[in-house]
C-alpha cells in the first residue's frame, strides 16, 4: 500500500479486485458479516445486482444485493458495530454499511465511534487492514 501524505481526511476502500487476486471470496466474507435480516433474505450463494441509489446524490448504480442490504438495513442494526468488536472489524464492517464508497477516518470514526481519526488512520494503514484489501482511493 502507498504512504504518501495520507492523513485522516484521506480516503479509503475496500479493492475487490485484491480479494480476487488473493483467491478470497468477498462476497462470503460480505455474508457472513451481515444482520439477521439480510440473512433471512438472501443465501451465501446469492449472487444479483441491483440498482442502488445514494441517499445523497440520488445517483443510481449496479450494486451488489448483499452490499445494497447491508448498506441499507446493517448499518442500522444495533450489532453491527459494537463497542466490543475490535476496532479493525468495525473499520472493516464500515466501509460494509457504506456500501463501500470511499472513506476517509473521520467520516469511519464518526459511523463507529470507536478510537480516533488518528488511530483508524493508523490501523486502516496496517497490515491486517492491507490482508483485508483496503487500500487507499488517493493513489
Amino acid at each position: 500500500m502507498p504512504i504518501g501524505r495520507l492523513t485522516t481526511k484521506s480516503k479509503f476502500y475496500i479493492d475487490l479486485a485484491y480479494w480476487e487476486q488473493q483467491g478470497r471470496d468477498f462476497h462470503r466474507e460480505l455474508y457472513d458479516v451481515l444482520c439477521d435480516e439480510c440473512r433471512q433474505m438472501f443465501t451465501p450463494d446469492t449472487l444479483q445486482m441491483v440498482d442502488h441509489v445514494d441517499a445523497v446524490t440520488g445517483q443510481v448504480k449496479p450494486m451488489d444485493a448483499l452490499l445494497d442490504c447491508a448498506s441499507a438495513v446493517c448499518d442500522q442494526a444495533p450489532d453491527f458495530v459494537t463497542p466490543k468488536m475490535p476496532l479493525t472489524r468495525a473499520i472493516f464492517r464500515a466501509f460494509i454499511a457504506a456500501g463501500n464508497e470511499p472513506q476517509s477516518a473521520e467520516e469511519i470514526f464518526a459511523r463507529i465511534k470507536k478510537g480516533s481519526p488518528g488511530v483508524i488512520l493508523k490501523e486502516l494503514l496496517s497490515s491486517q487492514m492491507e490482508q483485508d484489501g483496503i487500500t487507499s482511493a488517493e493513489f
